[in-house]
């Protein structure tokens, strides 16, 4: 009778529950390109109480793990049952090279891989070597990738090392969703060739470049450099993984005239042709001097903004109080997240007009006193484009189950920001700005653009101030201007050479919309094609 009892506890000490992961969700484009998938790959173990020459087996190993022998010994003398020899290892025929040594085993795991390398890798992420989100969507949805668990119940000896054949499945694992991006690919791709050519020539601290589709906060591509390789992340990339488009803060400098632009205009209290005398370049206000970079004498409110006059700017910006600059700065976002959703952004900084100083209102009109980040910029120039809306910039367009079904897809209900007379006014002065203004380099013989230069000094943050020779340079635009398709900013911070935002970003922002024109009217003209056709076969 006592043998069936100690059987019976014998056996319920032996049962183990053996946790299995499913596979993590693909990462598609937009038009369904791989951007991150798993594969197998194999992971070796060793029981160091079982190997008695392990000098030998690490001379043996050395070889078969590309290891130092010197390594493999000091984890095979620790006194302990289990110790990891080396994870992750793309070899089918590990197995059959280790089944003879008493004392190691394989176990099958696996591993992100990212098929196209350093692309998108700020909008991707990676993982750890658990599989583990770590950075991007991978981090961001990494609950929705990861799927659910499974368990395998099974037998295991004192020392918790699982004996095979024992094994029953109890629950299976359930595979992680994938997620389809609003990236393109294809435009992502231009935009990294542009990002790495402005980044060789003028060696700035980073460069970051947007792509947003203005209508419905679509992201078509983000990058920045550096950029790394989620593949195989060194010591040295972990400082490139910060993704600078929303983690970075800086004064915007005069791509921030455009918010001040909309507020007189939306506000009634200016016309396009009203004029101020721009006091040749110089104006004291108080104790401190505002400076224009040209000698301005008489400009019209419309010239103010396409020439970037400092001093045009504060006089018709008296014309409004303090309360209501602060108002449609918040209706731009200003001072908050935009929403993305990616980790780590920063809502800037924007104070309240009570902790406001008596220049407050005319250094926020010029881009000073304020802090934002690309994205910001990109929605401000994206309410704009689409004819006065808000919009919520995002990366994930859907979510799809193991099985294909689309269980998630992104909506938001836009809201008028703008009166539409405001939006005309502000195309009409923004176009000007890139064909007499100080956007000229941006302008295209392909197709009409509108846009805003920004050259704005960066703080001194141990000193105080300003830090001299140090500029974050800024061109942000959209195109076609009747009908716009695409929003494009480009951010350089710290170039050395030229620091203006028309001559360093206005050239690149110009190569990269013609691409992008000439790429989205053949995909456009593929799809109305794909659509005439697909009709004409149903009906």
């Amino acid at each position: 009778m006592k043998g069936r009892y100690f059987s019976a506890v014998a056996e319920e000490q032996q049962k183990k529950i053996l946790t299995i992961y499913g596979k993590r969700g693909e990462i598609l484009d937009r038009w369904g390109r791989v951007l991150a998938m798993d594969r197998n790959v194999y992971s070796v173990y060793a029981n160091p109480k079982m190997i008695k020459d392990k000098e030998k087996l690490a001379q043996q190993l050395q070889t078969i793990l590309k290891i130092d022998a010197h390594r493999i010994k000091e984890k095979l003398n620790k006194n302990c049952y289990f110790v990891w020899l080396k994870r992750g290892i793309d070899d089918d025929n590990i197995v059959t090279k280790i089944k003879d040594f008493r004392g190691l085993g394989v176990k099958i795991e696996r591993r992100r891989i990212y098929p196209q390398g350093k692309l998108a890798c700020h909008v991707l992420g990676a993982v750890d070597i658990d599989n583990n989100g770590i950075a991007g969507v991978e981090l961001y949805y990494n609950h929705t990738l990861q799927g659910e668990p499974g368990y395998v119940l099974t037998i295991g000896d004192g020392r918790n090392f699982y004996l095979g054949g024992f094994s029953k499945n109890m629950v299976p694992p359930r595979e992680g969703n994938s997620l389809i991006l609003t990236i393109d690919q294809v435009i992502q791709y231009y935009a990294e060739q542009i990002a790495e050519k402005l980044y060789n020539k003028y060696q700035p601290r980073r460069v970051t470049i947007i792509v947003m589709d203005p209508y419905n906060g679509d992201v078509l591509a983000l990058t920045n450099r550096p950029a790394y390789d989620p593949n195989y992340i060194t010591k040295d990339d972990i400082k490139n993984m910060k993704n600078f488009a929303i983690t970075e803060m800086f004064e915007p400098g005069s791509v921030f005239k455009v918010i001040a632009a909309a507020a007189l205009l939306d506000q009634g209290v200016v016309n396009l042709g009203d004029k101020v005398y721009c006091e040749n370049g110089s104006y004291k206000i108080g104790k401190r001097i505002l400076h224009d970079y040209h000698k301005y004498r008489w400009l019209d409110f419309e010239s103010v903004v396409v020439h970037s006059s400092n001093i045009g700017m504060a006089k018709f910006c008296s014309r409004i109080n303090d309360d209501t600059l602060y108002r449609y700065l918040k209706l731009f976002g200003i001072g908050e997240k935009t929403g993305i959703d990616l980790p780590g952004e920063v809502s800037g900084i924007l104070r309240p007009p009570e902790n406001w100083t008596s220049y407050s209102k005319i250094s926020l009109t010029i881009g000073q006193e304020v802090a934002v980040n690309p994205v910001h910029i990109a929605k401000m120039a994206a309410i704009i484009a689409n004819g006065g809306f808000d919009i919520q910039p995002h990366v994930v367009k859907e979510i799809r189950n193991s099985h294909g079904m689309t269980i998630w897809r992104f909506s938001f209900q836009p809201r008028r920001l703008l009166k539409p007379d405001t939006v005309i006014k502000l195309k009409q002065i923004l176009q000007k700005v890139v064909e007499k203004g100080t956007g000229r380099l941006g302008g295209s013989r392909v197709c009409t653009v509108a846009g805003k230069t920004g050259t704005a000094q960066k703080a001194d943050l141990v000193n105080g101030g300003y830090a001299k020779g140090k500029y974050t340079a800024t061109f942000v635009g959209f195109f076609p201007v009747d009908t716009p398709r695409l929003v494009v900013v480009v951010t350089v911070d710290e170039p050395h050479g030229s620091h203006f935002g028309g001559t360093v970003c206005a050239p690149a922002f110009k190569e990269l919309a013609e691409r992008c024109w000439i790429y989205t009217s053949i995909t456009q003209e593929r799809r109305v094609k794909n659509e005439v056709e697909r009709n004409f076969v149903w009906n």
